[in-house]
């Protein structure tokens, strides 16, 4: 016949072991799509018409990084009734391998974290593909804080009285976790910076795409605008309505961040009830003890 404290230590594994979930995968990504297949390299007699009307001023950059570490059990102390958190090791990887792309791509990077196997349950990845930045994350039976982040930026350099526009198709995504993804757009824009982001409301997943403007151009104003079509296409426009050089970098990036949850009030009511029953029945196992002496 089981102990009051088994049977509490029992109810106590029970309300932890809730704390794990199922498989969920999050992501985020950005492709260039095929209103700008690739980036233009500044030359009408490659680019053709769509050529920008300038030059890009470095070569791409392109980043790629993964962290994890796994949640791998929860107690509560009986003296304290403080919450004791055991984790397991931190992975990280970044720029597994790295090489630039030709002039109309956006180069070439990964980061990879493999799982499950011996040493972890979670699977995270970041790439930096030709036209592409993709970021994901996959949890099994463990909970986790995990982050995968694909990032890329180029200089150009815009012509006086021209205009460019930085376009793709951005997408994010959770599958298998009981709460509904909500996107939301949000665009920020003052003289020298704007950005066009596409995510959820809860800042798991998000794909942004940006630029940076600089010089006296800078000043002018109504420098920027942004569009977003239908499933998730992205477009920020660049305009140099000035004399002279217009000179910054575009960007974007593909970002995923899970973090292990706070149980929730009924788990903690529930793992120090089993705490404070571990107590009692511990006391009164000692009590009947010395009893007997």
């Amino acid at each position: 016949m089981k102990t009051l404290s088994q049977v509490a230590l029992a109810a106590m594994a029970c309300c932890l072991t809730n704390l794990a979930q199922a498989n969920t995968t999050y992501s985020a990504g950005f492709s260039l799509g095929d209103t700008l297949p690739a980036l233009r390299t500044g030359s009408p007699a490659f680019d053709g018409p769509d050529s920008l009307p300038g030059a890009w001023t470095d070569r791409d950059y392109g980043h790629a990084r993964v962290n994890s570490r796994e949640l791998l059990s929860s107690t509560v102390n009986p003296g304290t009734g403080a919450l004791e958190q055991t984790w397991g090791q931190q992975l990280h990887t970044a720029d597994d391998h790295r090489s630039p792309g030709h002039p109309l791509s956006m180069g070439e990077t990964i980061a990879n974290i493999s799982g499950p196997n011996d040493w972890t349950h979670t699977s995270a990845r970041a790439e930096v593909a030709h036209y592409s930045l993709r970021a994901q994350v996959n949890l099994t039976d463990r909970q986790a804080n995990a982050d995968a982040t694909a990032s890329w930026s180029r200089g150009f350099s815009l012509d006086p009285h021209s205009s460019f526009t930085f376009s793709g198709l951005a997408t994010v995504g959770i599958t298998g976790d009981a709460n509904p993804l909500a996107t939301a757009t949000t665009f920020d824009s003052n003289a020298s910076f704007a950005s066009l982001t596409l995510g959820d409301l809860f800042g798991r997943v998000r794909t942004t795409i940006g630029a940076s403007i600089w010089g006296a151009a800078a000043s002018l104003g109504n420098i920027f605008s942004y569009s977003v079509g239908p499933g998730g296409r992205l477009a920020l426009t660049i305009t140099n309505n000035s004399d002279i050089a217009l000179n910054g970098s575009l960007n974007a990036g593909s970002y995923v961040a899970v973090s292990a949850p706070v149980p929730e009030p009924e788990t903690w009511l529930l793992l120090l009830a089993g705490a404070g029953i571990v107590g009692f029945a511990s006391r009164k196992q000692k009590q009947t003890h010395f009893g007997h002496c």
